[in-house]
């Protein structure tokens, strides 16, 4: 199961796998979510990195109940990584203004 968007500059990929509860295979308990980051222009996400890739996300240590739900908590922590990123490169060029001026 897997979404893809474009949030400003970046393309979010997000996956959301099944869990299945240990020795019942097939029944799955709930499902766990990661993502990738890329630009959409290809160039570095972060300097050396052409993507960023999030680690497995639950609920807490629960895992969420629905696709839907482990597709949206993807969505709203990569918008929070790319906000950060964002504001890295922000600060990085005021910063390398600062040394020019």
């Amino acid at each position: 199961m897997q979404r893809e968007v474009v949030v400003g500059q970046y393309l979010v990929s997000i996956q959301a796998q099944p869990k299945c509860e240990a020795g019942e295979f097939g029944k799955v308990t709930g499902y766990s979510v990661r993502y990738t980051l890329a630009r959409t222009d290809g160039t570095p996400v972060r300097p050396g990195f052409l993507t960023v890739n999030s680690y497995e996300l639950n609920v807490g240590t629960d895992l969420f109940p629905t696709v839907e739900s482990a597709l949206d908590h993807g969505l709203a922590k990569a918008r929070d990584d790319i906000a950060t990123f964002d504001a890295q490169q922000q600060a990085a060029s005021r910063s390398g203004e600062a040394n020019q001026g």
